[in-house]
């Protein structure tokens, strides 16, 4: 029984190591060769476009405001304008700001420009503006500096916050004077508020 066993054995130790080579070099000979200029042509990435307009995906920038407040803003993409060099067009943007207070105002836009010369994000196409402590707010226009602490959301303001509903022209988020790095949220021009006991 034993030398049956040793038997069996030793034929494993060379017919698998052998049976492993067949199936490898099988693979390797019924593989199909790859034809460039198809795997080009059924490419869901548009070549022509990416050649006449270079662009970035998934573009992230971060910074720290003269306020110690930091500013990340990510987009889709990001493109050179081709007739100001220092600016870039962005696509699906995201992004925050957080205060030193820990206070956090969240916002997308579905298009927007970093113009590098004037230190600004402008953010427009359905823009969600959503700031601590709970205003939830869409604007047609935001506007976020890179190098001071500010938001600035105009056209058409209209949310909810903890009083109730609001509507402005503008809406300004900018540090206090409290100097304790929190940030105040003012709305300026034809306010109009709903209060609604319940909050």
């Amino acid at each position: 029984m034993r030398d049956t066993y040793s038997s069996i054995v030793a034929v494993l130790k060379v017919a698998l190591p052998l049976g492993a080579l067949a199936l490898m070099s099988t693979v390797f000979l019924i593989s199909r060769n790859i034809d460039p200029e198809r795997a080009v042509a059924t490419a869901t990435v548009d070549i022509e476009s990416l050649v006449q307009e270079p662009r970035i995906s998934v573009a992230r920038f971060a910074g720290v405001t003269d306020g110690n407040a930091a500013l990340t803003v990510m987009a889709d993409t990001a493109r050179a304008d081709p007739d100001e060099g220092f600016r870039l067009d962005l696509t699906v943007l995201s992004g925050a700001l957080e205060t030193p207070a820990g206070q956090r105002t969240d916002f997308t836009a579905r298009h927007g420009s970093l113009d590098q010369r004037a230190n600004r994000v402008v953010m427009e196409g359905e823009v969600s503006f959503h700031s601590d402590p709970g205003y939830v707010l869409q604007v047609d226009r935001l506007t976020a500096a890179l190098d001071r602490s500010g938001i600035l959301g105009e056209g058409n303001v209209r949310g909810t916050g903890p009083a109730g509903a609001v509507q402005s022209e503008r809406v300004l988020l900018t540090p206090s004077d409290r100097q304790d790095g929190s940030y105040v949220l003012a709305f300026t021009g034809a306010v109009r508020l709903i209060y609604d006991p319940m909050n």
